[in-house]
């Protein structure tokens, strides 16, 4: 009984002396640990290049280029290393030196040469990425595929093919021809064209080609002062869609012509002419052009039945030439084949003549390949009267 009681007197004293003997060690400061220094602000970019457009034939070689940047905040120290890339050593590129500054670039090269394998399959796809010193760049895939047959064929002409002024209007007009064996499409096909800064659709846009087939489409293009000044305009075109590849280019050259019907200076202002008519010519388009009054030159040729329509070969006096307008002298009319892409305006701008005038002696019918009758120079002249 009475060691029971001393152990239960003792207990307590023991753990208060345990206890006080540990209270040092609570108030102690807390461990500090070094961290690694982090690799994080190091970023590297890597960008292929390959000196092959397309796959060709077996043996072809493949050369690459392999560009590795420091892009992060800290330099590092170690070999550059690039996915099948042979790279040269750090101390030989660059400043010299081993670390792999921030903004420095590296370059590593490799080769690779085509099989069967690959041509059978239509492309050669790699994977790469480069390493310092365990920090990794992003990767990159690079494709060199087998080269499309160009089965596509592109005409491009232009009506007209001359111009004068500026604001004249001309058509360019585009034939693509599938001269492959099997179809194209359904797609979008496209032709691009120097002249305009949008591709231009040709057909709808899920149309399909079958092989010697053709599609057409045409664009409008307005003559500009610079293309006047130049004195040309040069432009070429690709076609292309239907998964096969681009067209070769077709070309078209629009060149300045001059206007027809200058000035006649050889004729004496004041001065009575006799006339040779040539067919398709009328009283009033006549003394226009030697800037004649018209009612004077009818009245002078009382021996006329009509004079809207007088026979070729005809000889007609004309008084006064000059009195009225300006003398531009013979031929007083021109002939004018229509092309796609003409209109009114635009045969009228080429010839200097009145749009109004020109409708009227060719009875307002306009249609390709017709021969039209243009009154030269006949800008603000009344229209004739025609039966």
């Amino acid at each position: 009984m009475k060691k029971l009681i001393r152990l239960l007197f003792v207990a307590p004293l023991i753990l208060i002396i345990l206890t006080s003997c540990a209270l040092p060690f609570t108030s102690s400061p807390t461990e500090t640990v070094l961290a690694t220094p982090s690799l994080v602000s190091t970023a590297l970019e890597l960008s292929v290049q390959t000196d092959a457009s397309a796959l060709t034939a077996v043996g072809q070689i493949i050369k690459y280029t392999y560009t590795v940047k420091n892009a992060g905040a800290s330099a590092v120290t170690g070999s550059v290393a690039v996915t099948g890339a042979v790279c040269p050593d750090l101390t030989s590129v660059g400043n010299m030196d081993a670390n792999f500054d921030v903004g420095e670039t590296f370059t590593c090269t490799s080769e690779y040469v085509v099989t069967q394998a690959d041509l059978d399959k239509g492309a050669v796809v790699t994977t790469s990425a480069a390493s310092v010193s365990g920090i990794n760049s992003n990767e990159v895939v690079a494709t060199v595929s087998k080269a499309l047959p160009i089965v596509l064929t592109l005409s491009k002409t232009a009506a007209p093919a001359t111009f004068n002024q500026a604001g004249e209007i001309i058509t360019y007009t585009y034939v693509i021809l599938n001269s492959g064996a099997s179809a194209l499409g359904p797609d979008q096909f496209v032709v691009t064209d120097a002249a305009f800064s949008a591709p231009i659709n040709c057909g709808n846009a899920a149309a399909s080609l079958a092989a010697t087939a053709t599609l057409t489409c045409s664009a409008i293009y307005t003559i500009t002062q610079a293309d006047v000044d130049a004195g040309s305009v040069s432009t070429s075109a690709t076609a292309s869609g239907g998964g096969a590849a681009a067209s070769s280019p077709a070309s078209v050259t629009l060149t300045k012509g001059t206007l027809v019907s200058p000035t006649n200076s050889t004729l004496t202002a004041g001065s009575t002419i006799q006339h040779k008519v040539v067919s398709g010519e009328w009283v009033w388009q006549i003394a226009r052009c030697y800037g004649a009054d018209t009612a004077k030159v009818v009245q002078a040729n009382s021996q006329l039945t009509d004079p809207g329509y007088i026979e070729p070969d005809t000889i007609i006096t004309v008084p006064n030439i000059g009195g009225v307008s300006k003398i531009y002298g013979p031929p007083c009319i021109a002939t004018h084949t229509v092309q796609v892409g003409d209109t009114w305006q635009s045969i009228a701008l080429k010839y200097n003549a009145d749009v109004t005038v020109l409708q009227v002696v060719n009875k307002n019918i306009l249609s390709v390949g017709q021969a039209l009758i243009v009154p030269l120079n006949s800008v603000g002249v009344a229209p004739p009267v025609v039966k």
